[in-house]
């Protein structure tokens, strides 16, 4: 089965500096499609350029860009947005908050086709060779998996039977984000946290062992590094990829905006 070298990139969150770096260096690397699981918007300060670039890589514009057209997901801060954030953390909420109000403060034709893009997002979406959901294949909003529920049994199971129904389509590995941390799940109880960037690497007999692989984030990594982060797939191998890029244009981008936590700032630099 053909698979185009595809970019898998998450949780950008309006950070619009490590984007552009990403985006970069994913062409360089030849990459034929871009696949983003969504959280395009939230805690940071540059929710157009960021939608602008999603849309332009992500949808049947990318043929503009000698790109096939890729995907985008609904996120839980697209949701949020669209409905309530009500049961979000306090700096989570003032930024969608702020966020609501940047959107519609603009052109209205262009803040018109922001909304129609968001809108039309769904949670979760299969082809031939992989299923992509921000969370979990369970839960494709708002579960996080992260490394330590790989000790979880049962978590995991009911992971992996929510994929049953997507085996016909050779959908053997599903990408997911939103917990902000790189790594693999496999159905056998294996688990595989990459250093930095690595591979690409074969995920291996999938029809023995499927895979969950989360691709981390390009706006915001929660593993200690602050490095972006995303991944490559080509239908069977898997590349993890670890950029530094200007933290301080998206912290200073932040802090010029009264209205956004200090503490989304500070937690670019440390990875956290």
């Amino acid at each position: 089965m053909s698979f185009p070298l595809t970019a898998l990139i998450s949780d950008l969150h309006s950070n619009w500096p490590a984007l552009k770096r990403a985006v970069a260096d994913a062409r360089e690397r030849g990459v034929r499609r871009f696949v983003c699981l969504g959280d395009v918007i939230g805690y940071g300060a540059m929710p157009h350029e960021c939608l602008d670039e999603v849309m332009r890589l992500c949808t049947e514009r990318a043929t503009d860009q000698g790109l096939e057209p890729g995907i985008c997901l609904q996120g839980n801060h697209e949701h949020a947005l669209l409905h309530s954030a009500e049961d979000f953390n306090p700096n989570a909420r003032r930024a969608i908050e702020w966020t609501r109000d940047e959107l519609w403060k603009a052109e209205r034709d262009r803040a018109s086709v922001w909304w129609e893009f968001l809108s039309s997002l769904e949670a979760s979406q299969v082809e031939p060779g992989a299923l992509y959901a921000h969370g979990s294949p369970r839960d494709p909003v708002r579960e996080y998996l992260l490394p330590r529920d790989a000790r979880d049994g049962e978590k995991m199971a009911a992971n992996f039977r929510s994929m049953q129904a997507f085996e016909a389509l050779g959908a053997l590995v599903c990408f997911v984000g939103h917990s902000h941390v790189p790594g693999v799940f496999y159905q056998d109880g294996r688990y595989f946290r990459p250093k930095g960037t690595q591979g690409p690497f074969d995920l291996g007999d999938l029809k023995q062992s499927k895979a969950i692989v989360n691709v981390g984030s390009v706006g915001q990594p929660r593993d200690g590094d602050p490095r972006l982060s995303y991944a490559l797939f080509d239908g069977r191998h898997i590349t993890f990829v670890r950029l530094e890029y200007d933290i301080a244009s998206a912290q200073a981008a932040i802090r010029a905006q009264t209205e956004l936590p200090e503490y989304l700032a500070q937690r670019l630099a440390q990875g956290q």
